[in-house]
């Protein structure tokens, strides 16, 4: 095998077990974030804190491995860009696992207890898992959790379907005319089932 040749199967040797970590991190950390979020309490910080130090460690073996590389004329950048480009694909894949972990809990509850909501509509007890019922003209909701500061979220039933364009999550719109719904400024809303939402509103 030539010198380039050998180079070549070094370099891919020690690519290769750097690069699945990478991926390992970047959708690990996601699912992790995805359960955390949903568990509440200590969960995320402790998550957090995990995936940081996991990424310094990926980002250190590679400093040191390209250091070791630079004296034999190998791109040696590779590697701490393995670290790099990790980023914005762990920034990207958790954005969505935040997102669908405040919808996850609303959409079992709605599946598991749809009969009693439907007949919380029309004057029935409270469902279970739901603090109180709030009405507003022809919307319903259910809230489910108590923030800070009156900030809420919790299942809507809107029969006008409006709601659906409150997309408020990472700065989207809210149309004007649900923008102040139940008292509370509307942040973003995802369908759950036809005219039921999930909805979190400050």
């Amino acid at each position: 095998m030539t010198d380039a040749g050998r180079q070549g199967a070094t370099l891919a040797a020690t690519i290769r077990p750097r690069l699945r970590f990478g991926l390992l991190w970047v959708s690990g950390g996601a699912a992790a974030l995805f359960v955390a979020n949903m568990l509440g309490g200590p969960a995320m910080p402790v998550v957090l804190v995990l995936l940081a130090v996991l990424w310094m460690w990926l980002a250190l073996d590679a400093a040191l491995a390209a250091w070791r590389w630079r004296t034999a004329g190998m791109p040696a950048l590779l590697l701490p860009g393995i670290a790099v480009v990790a980023l914005p694909f762990a920034g990207f894949l958790a954005s969505h696992a935040l997102y669908w972990s405040h919808v996850a809990p609303s959409w079992w509850l709605l599946r598991s207890e749809r009969v009693a909501f439907d007949a919380a509509l029309a004057g029935g007890p409270v469902p279970t898992g739901v603090g109180r019922v709030e009405r507003s003209r022809v919307r319903t909701a259910f809230p489910t959790v108590n923030g800070m500061l009156g900030a809420w979220a919790g299942i809507v039933h809107d029969p006008t379907g409006r709601m659906a364009a409150a997309r408020g999550w990472n700065g989207g719109p809210v149309a004007a005319d649900i923008r102040d719904a139940f008292g509370n400024h509307t942040i973003w809303c995802q369908r759950l089932d036809s005219r039921w939402f999930h909805c979190q509103f400050d």
